[in-house]
């Protein structure tokens, strides 16, 4: 794709992508990170009364089905 013959042959390249690639994933969760920290506790309590409306959901659906 690249027009290189081989390009696996070369290790230096190889390592230099790969520590590049490392680099990059550790800014990118470092700023999300960042990021979605003031508005965690937001998202843990969203998901939770999500999770308590689905089971109460869950039940009431179950009691009405049990005959």
């Amino acid at each position: 794709m690249t027009g290189d013959p081989a390009p696996s042959r070369d290790p230096f390249r190889w390592i230099w992508r790969a520590s590049l690639f490392v680099f990059g994933s550790v800014v990118l969760l470092n700023l999300a990170v960042a990021y979605l920290q003031p508005i965690l506790p937001w998202l843990v309590g969203a998901a939770g009364i999500a999770l308590v409306l689905w089971v109460v959901a869950t039940v009431i659906r179950w009691r009405r089905n049990r005959w």
